[in-house]
């Protein structure tokens, strides 16, 4: 166990936990079907596209975030792309409500990857303190691999959410998951679920 990496042995647990019976299954690539409003702590609200894929154990997660309330494409603020395994636990939630039903998740960080899409947006992970943010100099339209600094305490580090336990719930073709935490970020904390889900994706077409 010496050697392993903390990414490994977490996923060796998620695989044993998921073996214990056959969950729900969210296979396949699922996306936003309109513009969305995530809270951010206070008053502050992000406007964001989700672009979501699924294997049997891995995730890819695309963020788009906007300057507006319409997600207009000409007002992109930055893209997101976070990458990691997961397990759909095979026990669903009886409390009554608007998850009932769903099937908790646990969906572990293991890359992070950040494009600003405005100079403004460019100009604040600029300020974040060397070696926390990236290694190199951030600039509009170009990827920068945040995982060797932990993600980017700018906007979101592994140091407080190294993983987010969640629910999810598929019903025809549309995947809905918890609505997100109040003061923004995420959740770690498997004893506190969201009791309320987000806007669907919907299942995209396959080519």
């Amino acid at each position: 166990m010496k050697g392993l990496s903390f990414a490994a042995i977490a996923t060796l647990c998620l695989a044993t936990q998921a073996f214990a019976a056959e969950p729900p299954s969210i296979v396949g690539h699922w996306k936003s079907t309109q513009c969305e409003v995530r809270p951010g702590g206070g008053d502050q609200k992000y406007y964001v596209k989700r672009d979501f894929t699924y294997s049997r154990s891995d995730s890819k997660a695309v963020i788009t975030f906007y300057m507006d309330a319409t997600c207009n494409e000409a007002q992109k603020m930055s893209r997101v792309v976070i990458t990691g395994p997961y397990v759909v636990r095979s026990q669903p939630v009886t409390t009554a409500g608007a998850t009932q039903g769903a099937s908790p998740a646990h969906f572990i960080f293991s890359t992070l990857k950040i494009t600003p899409l405005a100079d403004g947006f460019a100009q604040y992970l600029n300020t974040a303190a060397p070696g926390t943010c990236g290694t190199q100099k951030w600039a509009v339209g170009k990827e920068q691999d945040v995982t060797s600094t932990n993600g980017c305490s700018a906007v979101f580090s592994f140091n407080t959410c190294p993983w987010e336990q969640d629910v999810v719930k598929v019903v025809g073709d549309e995947l809905f998951f918890g609505a997100r935490p109040a003061s923004g970020g995420c959740n770690p904390d498997a004893t506190h679920l969201p009791t309320e889900l987000q806007v669907a994706l919907k299942r995209a077409p396959s080519h």
